[in-house]
Formats: structure tokens, sequence, C-alpha cells
């Protein structure tokens, strides 16, 4: 993972944006808490934190209980400027 990204929910939207799915032309993440901590090397206490938080301020929506999510616009247009920033580097 790009050190660009020292901030780890950025890290968790990245990993999120990373594994979207199409289903019914939605892009969707499926993927477990656990799953994410696996994939990134954190605790799944750290990961359901970070997740609470990119849910309470509009970065996430949450389809289901069982790790079904989508990226709201807001967490897109973050994603892609951090993106932009890193390729300009």
């Amino acid at each position: 993972m790009s050190n660009f990204f020292v901030n780890d929910k950025f890290k968790v939207l990245e990993c999120m944006e990373q594994r979207q799915i199409q289903v019914n032309d939605e892009s969707i993440v499926k993927l477990s808490q656990q799953e994410i901590a696996d994939i990134l090397g954190f605790t799944k206490t750290k990961v359901n934190n970070i997740v609470r938080e990119l849910k309470e301020n509009g970065y996430l929506t949450q389809l289901s209980s069982r790790g079904k999510y989508i990226l709201t616009d807001i967490a897109n247009e973050e994603i892609n400027k951090m993106k932009n920033e890193e390729a300009t580097k």
C-alpha cells in the first residue's frame, strides 16, 4: 500500500474501492470487517471503528448487517482526489 495513505480510514476506503463488484448496475463491496482486517493487517475492532466512522460521516452505506457496503459519491470523490494527488507527485 502506498505511503501516501497514512490515514487508516483511507486505507480501508481504498481496500473497499478496489474490491467492488457490480450487482444490478450498482457497485457493492461484499467484504466482512474480518476480511478487511485480514487484508490490511488490522484488528477487526479497528476496522469496526473505522467503518462506523465512515458510515457516520457519509462515506459508506451499509446494505445489510453482514458485510455489504456501497461507497458513496463522497467516498469515491475523496479516493479519486487522493489518487490524482499521488499521480502528480
